[in-house]
């Protein structure tokens, strides 16, 4: 299994003085009596990070709906699982949702193998995005 990504890596922030919050500080100075903000790189702490297993068990009992997709933040992608699996399901009692179902079975095989990658890109534009605040 992979490393945990450094940004999942929980921080303390109460025991920095030069931090905001900090516990001992004195009354109306936040920021440990200097001043001014810590001038490192700014803490992220990364909440609600999307979890692969999650994923792959979206995709195993929900998949035909498109749930994984629209967890992994991919609504067009879930619209379009959702369509193809529900008409191919619908129709393959008169024999033309075999047309849907094709498509629709290989994008679920090609799902197997791009959950990781899929997700660790979520991850990163989640940090991305919260880095900016």
């Amino acid at each position: 299994m992979a490393p945990e990504p450094e940004y999942y890596r929980p921080v303390p922030l109460n025991n920095d003085p030069g931090r905001a919050g900090y516990s001992r500080a004195p009354y109306g100075q936040p920021f440990g009596g200097h001043g001014a903000p810590h001038a490192g790189p700014p803490v992220v702490n990364v909440v609600g990070g999307k979890s692969v297993v999650l994923a792959y068990v979206l995709w195993l009992f929900l998949g035909w709906l498109g749930i994984h997709k629209f967890y992994l933040r991919q609504p067009i992608w879930g619209l379009i699982y959702l369509f193809l699996g529900g008409l191919g399901w619908t129709l393959a009692g008169i024999g033309v949702g075999i047309l849907f179902l094709i498509p629709w079975a290989l994008l679920m095989f090609l799902d197997i193998f791009t959950m990781p990658f899929r997700t660790a890109l979520v991850n990163a534009s989640i940090a991305r995005s919260a880095s900016r605040w």
